[in-house]
């Protein structure tokens, strides 16, 4: 990332954070909502710093449970049980959710 484009982001940021108060009450629920879907996404990137592009150039994607098993041809409840291997961000209310990027190297590791 150039020097422009981490200015220009905390610039947002910034701006953001002095405007937070002028949010409307109504409005705050889709705020809150959208910014904790980005935290997420920040999130996942720490856990898998080389797992952004899948190699097709698309943004790893999280899914459900339901998803990744469909994705590994396993049952849900497998995913349940191996879920300490794939480390899954864990969401509130104890859902979780899996990297596919995660998921895809690791089924190329256990082909």
């Amino acid at each position: 990332m150039s020097d422009a484009d981490h200015l220009r982001w905390r610039t947002s940021l910034a701006e953001l954070e002095t405007t937070a108060s002028d949010v409307s009450p109504d409005d705050v629920p889709e705020i809150a909502g959208r910014l904790e879907a980005l935290k997420l996404r920040l999130v996942l990137r720490l856990q898998t710093p080389a797992a952004a592009p899948t190699g097709n150039g698309d943004e790893d994607r999280l899914l459900d449970a339901e998803q990744a098993a469909a994705l590994l041809g396993v049952k849900v409840s497998w995913i349940y049980d191996h879920s300490a291997e794939f480390s899954p961000v864990r969401l509130p209310g104890r859902l979780l959710r899996f990297s596919e990027a995660r998921l895809r190297r690791w089924m190329r590791r256990s082909a």
